[in-house]
């Protein structure tokens, strides 16, 4: 089954020249972690946010498990860990949680239970009452994914999960991934990390210019890093 199908979609902010995304298409089935790379300004979190019902497109159309898009009982499986960290620096992981999960709709008792799994999914458990504004960086990319995993989602969308972070956490982020996908959640993983990529990920896609240039499986490239130059070229992406 497809966990996501995304068919010839359109997407062009107000007064932009050129449009994010052009006749975009991308696949995803049931139970894959899979890569979708391109440089700076190709498209990828525009589509995450298109994905997640933040903007909406003209053309095409995004599926999730089958439903067209936007459908909430689709979003509802969502799970969705953006670039820029998403937390309340005054409050504690426990209080961000609760707060999240309360906008999710989530039962205060669910609420409780789910934090704590995340928390030690994580490794947060010793920090769960410590202000977030004290976190390291690692401790806030950790907490970022526990809010997105909180509601226990089918479908999991990281836009660089591991940026800025020390090895250690990345490490943990990794194992945390992959007990994931072993469990059943699919996961769609945006990063500029080559080696990320191709430990995670059995299938990936590139993106750029707002199109997919590329689809296939993850273990027939032998240089991934090599590989994507080739296809988006060696030009600095500035803007």
């Amino acid at each position: 089954m497809k966990a996501l199908e995304i068919s010839t979609i359109t997407f062009c902010y107000d007064k932009a020249t050129e449009c994010a995304l052009q006749s975009f298409s991308l696949s995803v089935e049931e139970g894959q972690i899979q890569a979708m790379l391109g440089p700076n300004g190709a498209g990828k979190t525009t589509l995450m946010r298109i994905i997640t019902g933040q903007l909406m497109v003209k053309s095409g159309e995004v599926a999730v498990y089958g439903r067209r898009m936007p459908d909430q009982t689709s979003l509802g499986s969502i799970g969705y860990a953006p670039q820029p960290i998403s937390l309340y620096p005054t409050l504690t992981a426990r209080e961000n949680l609760k707060f999240f999960g309360t906008m999710a709709g989530m039962a205060d008792g669910k609420i409780g239970e789910r934090a704590e799994a995340v928390l030690a999914e994580t490794g947060l458990v010793s920090y769960a009452l410590k202000y977030v504004n004290t976190y390291s960086g690692g401790m806030l990319r950790r907490l970022n994914l526990a809010v997105a995993l909180l509601h226990e989602p089918k479908l999991l969308l990281l836009d660089e999960p591991t940026v800025g972070v020390d090895p250690q956490s990345r490490n943990h982020i990794y194992q945390t991934l992959a007990r994931l996908n072993e469990s059943g959640v699919t996961i769609l993983l945006s990063t500029h990390i080559m080696e990320e990529a191709q430990r995670l990920c059995s299938r990936v896609t590139l993106v750029d210019q707002g199109k997919d240039i590329f689809s296939g499986e993850m273990n027939k490239i032998d240089n991934l890093e090599k590989f994507f130059l080739e296809k988006t070229g060696r030009g600095l992406r500035d803007e």
